[in-house]
C-alpha cells in the first residue's frame, strides 16, 4: 500500500518578508517587522491558509552589509524570537512555531528550557532551527574578536544537540503524579540527571521543566556545507534549502538521504523544504510587474 505524502508549507519570516525592501511596496505595513498587531494577523492568515509552520529567522547582530545597503533594510530591527513566538502561541491554534537559536553564542540549558516552555505554551507546536552563527559582528557582541572556525562551530553544534535533547529527557512523561492526598508531586524514579561531560560542554541537569509536549520539539536545519549536511543528516527532521537549479536540488536531496542511511536513520524521517520566493498577482503579467517593482526597491 502506497503511503500518502503531503506537501509541507513553511513561511520563512524575518519576522515578515524575506525581501529586504518589501516594506516600501505600496500598501505594505512599513513597521510590520516590529508591530505585533500586524505579525499576529500574518500568523493567523498563514494558519487559515493551512501553512505548517511560521519559521522565524534570526541573527545576533546587525546584518553584515555596507551601511548604505543596511539603512534601506527592514531587517535592521525585529523581535527576539522566543518572545514573539510565545505571544503568537496564544493567538494561534495549529501552526508550528519555529525559532532560530544559536549553538555558538548560547548555552544548551537555556535553549532546552526556552523551547520546552514554548512547546508547553503552544501545546506541542515548537521547533528549533539549529544555527551556528557565522557573522563576525555577532562574535563581538559576545566578547570575542572573531568568530569561531567553521568546522569547530559545527562540532560544538553536534554536541550541543545531544545535550539539549538529553535535557528534554530529564522527566518521564508520567513523572508528575500530583497526588494531593499523599503529598507526592512527582516520582523521583522518573527524574533523570544528564551529567554530560564532553569536549565543549559540561552540563549536569536535570532540566526543571516538564518534558515537552512533543517529547522533543521539531529539529530544523539549513546548513549546506559538508559539516552542515552531516549535522542535518544526523539530527534534523526538516531542512530548508535554496538550490540554484533543479539538478542541484536533486543532488542535495540524494546526498542527505544517503547520509541518513549511513547513520542508521530512515530517510522518510526528514523533510527537505526548498525555498521559493512567491509573488502573487491576479494574472501572470501582474505577478511579473510586482516582482519587477520589488527588484527595483
Amino acid at each position: 500500500m502506497t503511503t500518502q505524502r503531503q506537501l509541507k508549507l513553511g513561511a520563512f519570516m524575518r519576522p515578515v518578508s524575506i525581501h529586504t525592501g518589501a516594506w516600501r511596496y505600496p500598501g505594505a505595513y512599513r513597521d510590520a517587522n516590529f508591530n505585533f498587531t500586524h505579525l499576529k494577523q500574518f500568523a493567523q492568515t498563514l494558519e487559515k491558509a493551512r501553512f505548517d509552520a511560521f519559521f522565524m529567522a534570526d541573527h545576533l547582530a546587525l546584518l553584515n552589509m555596507p551601511i548604505d545597503a543596511l539603512k534601506r533594510s527592514h531587517t535592521a530591527t525585529s523581535f527576539e524570537p522566543f518572545t514573539l513566538l510565545s505571544a503568537l502561541s496564544q493567538a494561534t491554534e495549529y501552526i508550528g512555531l519555529v525559532a532560530t537559536a544559536s549553538t555558538t553564542y548560547d548555552e544548551p540549558f537555556h535553549i532546552a528550557r526556552r523551547f520546552a516552555s514554548l512547546d508547553h505554551l503552544s501545546n506541542g507546536r515548537a521547533g528549533w532551527n539549529i544555527v551556528t552563527t557565522a557573522n563576525p559582528d555577532a562574535a563581538q557582541n559576545f566578547g570575542l574578536e572573531q568568530a569561531y572556525a567553521h568546522d569547530e562551530r559545527y562540532a560544538r553544534a553536534r554536541e550541543f544537540y545531544d545535550v539539549v535533547t538529553g535535557l528534554w529527557d530529564s522527566w518521564a512523561d508520567d513523572a508528575f503524579i500530583r497526588d494531593a492526598d499523599s503529598g507526592v508531586y512527582f516520582d523521583p524514579d522518573k527524574l533523570h540527571t544528564l551529567n554530560h561531560q564532553g569536549r565543549y560542554l559540561n552540563v549536569r541537569g536535570p532540566l526543571h521543566i516538564a518534558r515537552p509536549v512533543q517529547g522533543w520539539p521539531v529539529i530544523v536545519q539549513a546548513g549546506a556545507s559538508e559539516p552542515g549536511r552531516q549535522l542535518a543528516a544526523e539530527t534534523a527532521e526538516v531542512i530548508f534549502v535554496a538550490p540554484g537549479t533543479l539538478e542541484e536540488g536533486r543532488k542535495f536531496y540524494a546526498d542527505i538521504k544517503r547520509r541518513m542511511l549511513a547513520v542508521g536513520r530512515h530517510p522518510d524521517h526528514l523533510k527537505i523544504l526548498p525555498g521559493a520566493f512567491v509573488v502573487v498577482g491576479d494574472t501572470l503579467e501582474d505577478a511579473r510587474r510586482i516582482r519587477a517593482h520589488l527588484d527595483s526597491l
